[in-house]
């Protein structure tokens, strides 16, 4: 006869634990997550029921930084590779600009990072967390108006006139 073991940790035990090792609270976990803390309590104790939808875990676990395999399945390893790992270059100089980098990060387009990552601000000094994520939300508005101009999107053919442009056509007689 085969027998198989029975796993008695579910998601939620799993997600307990991952919140008691990073020292994390409901409620820092759920701001972390972008979730009320009503609902990510509603989570843990099961009030929900057993299922955990897939965007919630993926969320979850980019705030806890655990493989989401790990966390619904208790399959794989828990740590993800880039929470396990220091990636080899100097730390940033200005220490907030990371800290709004991490609260934007889902909430904001990949290009609009990017930009935020080579920013040097003309003050001596980090000048705070509210100046990156201003200075992230006017990166968006740029981004969405020049994804906006037909001029400048670049999904348009090169070689045609741009739309804007006066383009005289023939007159019929």
């Amino acid at each position: 006869m085969c027998y198989v073991a029975v796993v008695s940790d579910d998601w939620q035990t799993r997600l307990a634990d991952a919140m008691e090792s990073r020292g994390l609270s409901g409620g820092e976990l759920a701001r972390r997550a972008g979730f009320t803390a009503q609902y990510m309590n509603s989570l843990r104790s099961g009030d929900r029921g057993a299922r955990l939808p897939i965007d919630t875990a993926r969320r979850i676990a980019a705030a806890l930084g655990v493989s989401v395999d790990w966390l619904v399945k208790g399959e794989g390893p828990r740590d993800r590779l880039s929470d396990v790992y220091m990636v080899p270059g100097t730390p940033d100089p200005y220490p907030t600009r990371t800290e709004a980098i991490a609260l934007l990060a889902k909430v904001v387009e990949p290009e609009v990072i990017d930009a935020l990552r080579t920013v040097v601000p003309q003050t001596d000094g980090d000048p705070g967390r509210d100046y990156w994520i201003q200075y992230a939300k006017a990166l968006a508005k740029d981004l969405k108006r020049i994804e906006a101009d037909p001029d400048l999107n670049a999904k348009r053919d090169r070689d045609a006139p741009p739309k804007s442009a006066y383009v005289p056509t023939a007159k019929k007689k």
